[in-house]
């Protein structure tokens, strides 16, 4: 549930548009030290998407301090997100991100290479016929923690992967 929670707090800084939905209550308490009284979370689905229409989002939150390799906890999300879309078609977009430390282009950087990491898992495990790559890479410019503490920098050094069905 703290990768879904943290996930949702994501989708706001890459959506315009919000609803006045919020994460339960029993999901605040996911980040520990972090000070949090509720989350708006984002209008997932896009207008021009038929209802019948699939998406799925992933979030890869184990990155270490200056690197993109992928972490167990990673892959068996990563491997979740596939066994859902492998039988269909669509778009993936992927979200790389840092946290502050560093400079703008290191940080870019390194953002690319966590997004490029995700992508490369997938294209080895998917049928990329099937699939619409995108990416995209933010550096430290989308935060979803703010702050210098440990826990703060641990959640803005993710990625995220949003399948939208065609």
């Amino acid at each position: 549930m703290k990768k879904l929670t943290t996930l949702f707090l994501l989708v706001i800084s890459i959506t315009a548009c919000s609803t006045e939905t919020y994460v339960s209550s029993e999901n605040i308490n996911k980040f520990d030290d972090l000070t949090v009284k509720k989350f708006l979370i984002a209008e997932l689905k896009p207008k021009n998407i038929a209802a019948d229409k699939k998406i799925f989002l992933s979030l890869i939150s184990h990155f270490d301090f200056d690197k993109s390799i992928l972490k167990p906890d990673d892959i068996v999300e990563l491997d979740e997100f596939i066994s859902k879309i492998k039988t269909l078609k669509g778009s993936i977009l992927i979200t790389g991100n840092t946290d502050y430390q560093g400079s703008d282009s290191y940080n870019e950087a390194l953002s690319m290479r966590r997004s490029s990491a995700i992508k490369k898992y997938l294209t080895d495990r998917l049928d990329v016929e099937n699939y619409d790559f995108t990416i995209k890479y933010f550096g430290e410019k989308n935060p979803i923690a703010k702050g210098h503490s440990l826990k703060a920098n641990a959640l803005n050094r993710r990625g995220l992967v949003m399948f939208t069905e065609s």
